[in-house]
């Protein structure tokens, strides 16, 4: 008899959804398609032979701490080291503070895995970052949309969401927000709603898991402080990473937070993995500390920079008027809002497919049922002339829509 898996999977495994990006990973390697769908680092930045000797140097003059198994919370060099950058961003944030994991996304896992209870509602921003609300869900939580406008999360929409979900009995504990140059719109948190937002998690109780990659890719303006360096209160959960800035491959980012906090993180890795990766532990930490990191960010600043220029030159340029974009002021995404007379951004989705473009459709970066007509696109992989050639393929799509959508009005 064939066994029947269905009857063996544990009950939370219901909670666990695969993520729409990753199904469009596929598309990324067939040479013909020009991909804006996932926001992978730019493969031509990635600084193989500086990367190349600091391994050689590790491997055969630190083998014994790059080889072997680590502490879990992770190396305290470079514990040490994320400490100083983050007191230098005004964090007050001291080795003891940090773990180090496996990416941000590890992080996201662990502060669900010892945060979340089945059918807790957790506040996130709408649209929200998808492998954020995987997380929540995938330990039975319900992500909860803030609406959004052009200086981030709207607090009196979250403060209405709040008393709402009290005065139903349930009310959350959490929001989870992607502050700078957020996945997916770009948009950035005004200081002003940092403020805002750290004041009603304190009249409310909740804690802010503030989850920042993309914040060093700045490309013009300065960052506002973020909400670690802002809170007085120990309430926010500091999320950051190596892969945007360095090599997504060594899969090393860090969580910072108060210490009864980073017991129970220390614990629930121990049983997830032991501990991360020693050798990308050690190179992080030696390229941190020579130097080489922060030029090196300096670096992708400027390349980053031309690409989003090449991609919101080529949309104004060749999208129809009443289509409407954003310009980020750094990370890797922006965000495209479509008229409502469309097609769904799923189904300009497909019909961008028959063109051998992509993009990902808004939909799946909402849990309250919005994103239909809009989509993120990512200027960080392909190369600008790719960006040119694809935006203006979607814009002659874009444009036959239009027309169509003119003869239809005209015969009704």
């Amino acid at each position: 008899m064939n066994v029947k898996w269905d009857n063996f999977f544990a009950e939370r495994t219901k909670h666990i959804t695969g993520s729409q990006i990753r199904q469009f990973f596929a598309l990324t390697e067939r040479p013909e398609v020009i991909s804006f769908a996932g926001g992978f680092p730019g493969n031509d930045f990635f600084p193989r032979e500086h990367i190349a000797r600091a391994l050689s140097k590790l491997v055969m003059e630190e083998s014994c701490q790059a080889l072997q198994y680590g502490p879990t919370e992770g190396s305290y060099d470079l514990r040490d080291l994320v400490a100083e950058r983050m007191r230098r961003e005004g964090a007050v944030c001291e080795t003891g503070n940090l773990v180090i994991t496996d990416g941000s996304q590890q992080g996201l896992d662990l502060l669900c895995r010892i945060l979340v209870n089945t059918d807790q509602p957790v506040l996130v921003e709408d649209p929200a970052y998808i492998g954020g609300m995987s997380a929540i869900k995938s330990y039975g939580g319900i992500p909860k949309g803030i609406e959004m406008d052009s200086e981030g999360p709207i607090p009196a929409k979250m403060e209405q969401f709040i008393v709402k979900l009290t005065e139903e009995g349930n009310p959350p504990q959490i929001f989870y927000t992607v502050p700078n140059f957020q996945n997916p719109t770009g948009l950035t948190t005004s200081l002003q709603r940092r403020y805002e937002i750290l004041d009603i998690a304190s009249r409310y109780n909740l804690l802010i898991l503030e989850d920042n990659p993309y914040g060093p890719l700045c490309y013009e303006g300065e960052v506002p402080p973020s909400y670690i360096s802002l809170d007085r209160e120990d309430r926010v959960i500091y999320l950051g990473s190596y892969s945007k800035v360095l090599i997504p491959g060594i899969r090393i980012g860090w969580l910072a937070g108060p210490k009864p906090l980073i017991e129970k993180v220390t614990l629930a890795k121990q049983t997830a993995d032991l501990c991360s990766s020693s050798l990308g532990q050690q190179l992080a930490c030696f390229l941190s500390r020579e130097g080489y990191l922060d030029r090196h960010i300096m670096r992708l600043a400027e390349l980053y920079r031309e690409k989003r220029n090449a991609m919101v030159e080529a949309m104004k340029r060749y999208f129809p008027a009443g289509v409407k974009f954003n310009i980020p002021r750094g990370g890797f995404f922006i965000w495209v809002d479509f008229p409502d007379y469309y097609p769904t951004s799923r189904e300009l989705l497909e019909l961008a497919l028959t063109r051998n473009v992509a993009f990902v459709h808004g939909e799946g970066f909402s849990c309250n049922g919005g994103g239909k007509y809009s989509a993120r696109f990512s200027f960080s992989q392909p190369d600008i002339e790719d960006i040119t050639r694809g935006i203006k393929l979607i814009g002659e799509l874009l444009h036959d829509i239009e027309t169509k959508c003119v003869i239809k009005a005209m015969g009704q």
